[in-house]
């Protein structure tokens, strides 16, 4: 006898089969935002929220402004993968990172010129590889966790463990957390 599987499928197995994805649609973000800093008076706006740009300031100052857009990134994607449909929400909101890190970029090159080179080489870039990262991880959560939700409430299939889930949002704050007090040290020193 044959048994019909149900059409929305999960793999747990292959767990970096979202990575790459994921990936494009942060760059695709990302070139969205460099265009929108070019050709826009009020691009401003945008590059407040997820990736501030702060430099020469007090430790505490970078710390805490890092790390409450870092949390308020994380808690965001955290309540998305609660939802039955939050997978379009997680990739949109990756998206919406990837226009954050290109508008920010953008900003700083055209207001310091090449001036911000050394900025964006030494301190910009490798927080911003760091917080994709942490980005591509929170949403590839989020698509999981909401996917596994929708399948076993079409289903008869087990719902996903909610402690494993909470467990893997804690450990991405935790880095978001030593990220923010690394990108304080780095600002405060250089």
């Amino acid at each position: 006898m044959k048994t019909i599987k149900s059409s929305i499928y999960l793999s747990n197995e292959k767990s970096g089969g979202w990575i790459f994805p994921l990936l494009i649609v942060e760059l695709l973000g990302i070139s969205l935002g460099a265009f929108f800093a070019a050709n826009s008076e009020n691009s401003g706006i945008l590059r407040k929220y997820i990736c501030p740009e702060v430099y020469g300031g007090a430790f505490l100052q970078v710390f805490l402004t890092a790390f409450s857009a870092y949390f308020a990134y994380l808690l965001l994607s955290f309540l998305l993968g609660l939802f039955l449909f939050g997978q379009g929400g997680g990739v949109l909101l990756l998206c919406c990172l990837g226009a954050e890190i290109g508008c920010t970029a953008s900003h700083m090159y055209m207001e310091n010129g090449t001036a911000a080179i050394m900025w964006i080489i030494l301190l910009y870039l490798p927080t911003t590889a760091v917080i994709s990262l942490i980005g591509i991880l929170s949403a590839r959560e989020v698509i999981r966790n909401s996917t596994a939700l929708l399948k076993s409430t079409v289903s008869s299939a087990e719902p996903p463990p909610l402690k494993s889930y909470c467990l893997r949002f804690i450990l991405l704050t935790v880095g978001a957390l030593l990220l923010s007090a690394l990108y304080g040290l780095a600002n405060h020193f250089i």
